[in-house]
């Protein structure tokens, strides 16, 4: 990771930082007082508000702790171990401090009653402060390196998701980058071609096979503009955008185009590709019925088979340009756009039909939801 504001997500959150502190000195406070009741310390009633004040010193001693790491996130992880490791010793000596003066000098008497006996105490006297407090310490040191160790495993923890969430943010950024790069790959020579053929009805005064073009367009345009680039559509609208483009050329084609659409019962609400199907439609038009002195079928069938949707866009023209031209680009589009969508699910099969002509078979899972 790199240093500055980018890393400020991975931080441990104060929220969970504050639970985790609150776990671990609750932790420490329930402990030793079930242990002083189990084991019938005396005074162990009166140690409880004690203990607690300590408690409550060992949390804020460990949220400055908690600053200290924060401000490092971002360094090496060696940096933040070394620096987790150091810090922890000012605060088990300040905690020890603390111990030392709620349980030895605010209530003296307390302090011989958890002894157990005055000869303890007398004892205790004898010791200087300062020797019983480093010796807490080091005992204490333990204890809030824990805490440090626990801090620096919930930040890794917290980096690694973060990481994780960006991975999958720049993937679904870069699926919906190829799929739109993949989406924009249409034939630019059918508007073109169309507008072509508008001019020439003009010109030939067929005003209304013009304008019926013009309005053909419109919403063909209209409609796949407006559909999500990434996103699927109903099986029915798919092919019912398709028949608008197949009116569209038909106005081209007048005498060699002929459709035949065939849509299963029950499919019409399966989630298909925004658009899946037009490169193949443009095919069957540029290498079966553009090149075509005579009438050309072009068959678009869909249909469930071995548990999931196949769909076949089919022409029988006498051409055979995709074929001989290898996959080209409408269909290198399509499979592409398959496997983004659908991954090792889908499958596309082409070739050249024995009866003449070209057919493409595009087999996915039979989704109905999310369109």
């Amino acid at each position: 990771m790199q240093n500055g504001s980018g890393n400020n997500r991975y931080n441990v959150r104060p929220r969970t930082a504050a639970i985790s502190i609150l776990l671990f000195w609750g932790f420490y406070y329930l402990s030793l007082s079930v242990r002083s009741v189990m084991m019938d310390y005396p005074g162990y009633r009166e140690m409880f508000e004690e203990r607690a004040a300590v408690a409550v010193t060992g949390m804020g001693l460990t949220w400055l702790l908690y600053l200290v790491l924060r401000s490092l996130q971002g360094r090496r992880l060696g940096v933040q171990v070394a620096a987790a490791f150091l810090a922890s010793v000012p605060v088990s000596a300040a905690y020890a401090a603390a111990n030392y003066y709620f349980l030895y000098v605010h209530d003296p008497q307390l302090r011989a009653l958890h002894e157990g006996n005055a000869v303890n105490a007398r004892a205790e006297k004898r010791r200087k402060p300062s020797h019983t407090i480093a010796q807490n310490a080091l005992h204490w040191y333990f204890f809030v390196a824990c805490w440090a160790a626990l801090y620096l495993a919930l930040s890794y923890a917290s980096q690694v998701a973060g990481a994780e969430r960006e991975t999958a943010r720049l993937r679904a950024a870069t699926r919906e980058a190829e799929l739109r790069a993949l989406r924009y790959q249409v034939n630019p020579h059918f508007l073109f071609n169309t507008l072509n053929s508008i001019s020439s009805l003009v010109m030939a005064r067929r005003g209304e096979q013009a304008e019926s073009m013009i309005l053909n367009l419109s919403r063909f345009f209209r409609t796949s503009l407006a559909a999500d680039l990434t996103g699927d559509v109903r099986l029915e609208d798919e092919i019912a955008l398709q028949r608008l483009y197949l009116e569209i050329e038909a106005i081209r084609f007048p005498e060699r185009l002929r459709t035949e659409v065939t849509l299963e019962p029950g499919l019409e609400d399966a989630c298909v590709p925004v658009m899946i199907l037009q490169p193949l439609v443009e095919n069957a038009i540029k290498h079966g019925v553009s090149p075509s002195r005579e009438p050309v079928t072009i068959r678009i069938d869909a249909r469930r088979a071995r548990g999931g949707l196949r769909i076949e866009v089919a022409d029988d023209g006498r051409a055979l340009a995709p074929a001989l031209g290898g996959t080209g680009l409408g269909l290198r589009n399509v499979s592409d756009r398959l496997k983004l969508r659908f991954g090792e699910e889908a499958e596309m099969m082409s070739g050249v039909r024995n009866e003449g002509g070209f057919s493409v078979v595009l087999s996915v899972p039979l989704v109905f939801r999310g369109c």
